[in-house]
């Protein structure tokens, strides 16, 4: 019976351990990001406006920083940065600016695009 109980105790301390690690986690990046019309990131930057469409997340400072690069504009970096208003295991959420959110799914990699035109999804090849 003492083992018994033991083996428990240790099973949900380790699966506690292993949850807070996944979640405990301050810092993350979705990149290589494309829309849902497109098989790949390759494919979508041939055939967009972008030769960028990176996000960097901060859950410290509750940010969400939009690192965009344009083919026109003599292909200038534009750095957007979004206030985070919701968090939880499943996804990561900002506020609206011009009138367009940003929903970033954790265990996925898509994020929802939230405008005045509609909603739209892109998926991310690399989220971590």
């Amino acid at each position: 019976m003492k083992k018994a109980i033991a083996i428990i105790i240790l099973g949900l301390l380790l699966s506690s351990n292993a949850n807070a690690g996944l979640f405990s986690k301050n810092e993350f990046k979705f990149s290589r990001c494309y829309t849902e019309s497109y098989n790949n990131h390759n494919d979508w930057l041939a055939n967009s406006l972008f030769l960028k469409w990176d996000w960097e997340i901060n859950l410290k400072n509750k940010t969400a920083t939009r690192l965009a690069q344009m083919k026109v504009d003599d292909k200038e970096l534009v750095i957007d940065q979004f206030q985070i208003i919701a968090v939880t295991k499943e996804f990561i959420k900002t506020n609206t600016i011009n009138d367009t959110s940003y929903i970033f799914y954790r265990k996925t990699g898509e994020m929802q695009i939230a405008g005045w035109s509609g909603k739209s999804t892109m998926k991310c090849e690399i989220f971590d």
